[in-house]
């Protein structure tokens, strides 16, 4: 299981003077932006996902980049903040990520993303005579 945060967390710690070190996003798509946090009253370098309330929904997901920005810097974070697809080779340096965002989605579904057209096949090539 992976570390967590929701927003009762990261309010509560940002209250008693702690501050956020660090963060990123996910694209798990075009529609779904998951946000990663590192805070200092952690022990630790990892980071924790953001989850909804008490966890009844899974993942805190935002429909858009923007939303999902807003939110980071709500907390007082104004570092940079990089966005990863999912599946991105460099998440594997981080610590705290959930497995589903360290696999591309295109390898599950036989190497088609979901919602890409399949593309017609390759023309075979010919027989030429001798």
């Amino acid at each position: 299981m992976v570390d967590v945060f929701e927003e009762a967390d990261l309010r509560l710690g940002l209250k008693d003077g702690g501050r956020v070190l660090g963060a990123f996003i996910i694209a798990r798509g075009d529609d779904q932006f998951v946000v990663y946090a590192r805070v200092d009253w952690i022990r630790g370098r990892g980071f924790r996902i953001i989850r909804t309330w008490r966890g009844t929904s899974g993942d805190r997901a935002f429909k858009n980049l923007q939303s999902a920005w807003h939110f980071i810097q709500k907390f007082d974070f104004f570092g940079r903040v990089t966005i990863y697809p999912v599946g991105d080779t460099e998440l594997h340096h981080f610590v705290g990520i959930a497995a589903c965002d360290l696999v591309d989605s295109s390898y599950i579904n036989g190497g088609k993303s979901e919602g890409v057209a399949d593309l017609p096949d390759a023309p075979k090539p010919r027989a030429t005579p001798d």
